[in-house]
């Protein structure tokens, strides 16, 4: 059984300041912000690494790595600045809490990359409720600002890569208590791969990190046969789902009767690699609940924008839908 990883977000009533004005920018500055403006939103997921470390992927021991969920929205850009929620959550526990954090992204003085500063939320409730809001508008009172845990960061090539200053991050420590775990100290984008580190990863190791993939939603349909895997073909009690939406990095989603009860039985949709194949895929499996063992599957490419099954008794489509 996976350990998990609890994260606690501590609020700590302090004064904050509205986001300072930003110097003016550098061209290469400000190809550097549209690019990183046009290449980060999304969710992302590290449940392929949460896999491989249970299993001791490389032959190496299983170790324990939280699965984790990362969302990074837009709220705002302009010419010289751009404006990002980031949320952090752990899956697979009901009661597990979030970290939100605001990040004000703007180039570097004189050129030279970018600066992601960071806002700690003063009221948890508020800053939550922003990130579900369809408009987000910024209130001074409810974030603080973490200028030492500035991370600094540039493009080479595809990658785009910031860290922050261990040691000048680290002096919050004793003022942010419990939520000083979660200051992010590092990330790199590097197309659908997204690595992130907090303190929180420190106590797995110096380089120990979060390797999450961008999400992709998939809506669909299933038809059950009443039969279950029993089911004789003369059988015609289909079970019809058509509101089906999983995400593509371990997503999950219970096969229903018409009634809504429970058939036993789920849909899971991830991306794997066997690296003893060198092959990577986009897989579709049908678990049995009681054991959480998968019964069948089927693969496509990791670019699929479908992917279906028809094993006689059960029966799914599923098409990438651009919206999560």
């Amino acid at each position: 059984m996976r350990r998990r990883l609890g994260l606690v977000l501590a609020v700590l009533l302090v004064g904050c300041q509205a986001p300072a004005p930003r110097p003016a920018v550098a061209p290469d500055g400000d190809d550097a912000l549209r690019r990183l403006n046009a290449a980060l939103p999304g969710d992302y997921d590290n449940h392929e690494q949460v896999l491989q470390a249970a299993r001791g992927a490389g032959g190496g021991k299983a170790v324990a790595v939280p699965h984790l969920r990362e969302t990074w929205r837009l709220l705002s850009s302009s010419r010289d600045s751009s404006l990002w929620l980031w949320r952090l959550r752990e899956l697979d526990r009901a009661d597990a809490p979030e970290a939100v954090w605001l990040y004000l992204v703007s180039p570097a003085a004189g050129g030279g990359g970018l600066v992601l500063t960071p806002y700690r939320p003063v009221d948890a409730a508020a800053a939550n409720a922003a990130m579900e809001a369809p408009r987000f508008t910024f209130v001074p009172a409810q974030w603080a600002e973490l200028a030492p845990c500035a991370q600094r960061g540039e493009w080479k090539n595809t990658q785009f890569s910031s860290a922050a200053n261990r040691d000048a991050c680290a002096a919050l420590v004793p003022g942010l208590g419990a939520a000083a775990a979660l200051l992010p100290l590092r990330l790199t984008l590097d197309g659908e791969r997204l690595e992130t580190a907090t303190f929180t990863d420190l106590a797995r190791g110096a380089d120990a990190g979060v390797g999450a993939r961008r999400v992709r939603w998939f809506d669909g349909w299933s038809a059950i046969n009443g039969g279950g895997p029993q089911a004789r073909a003369s059988n015609q009690d289909w079970h019809m789902r058509e509101d089906l939406r999983l995400g593509s990095e371990g997503g999950r989603v219970p096969i229903r009767w018409r009634d809504g009860a429970p058939s036993g039985y789920s849909l899971e949709l991830e991306r794997r690699s066997y690296a003893e194949r060198k092959l990577s895929v986009l897989q579709l499996n049908v678990v049995e609940d009681a054991s959480g063992q998968v019964v069948d599957y089927v693969w496509a490419s990791p670019q699929a924008t479908a992917i279906g099954l028809n094993l006689g008794w059960l029966q799914v489509g599923l098409t990438e839908t651009a919206t999560p």
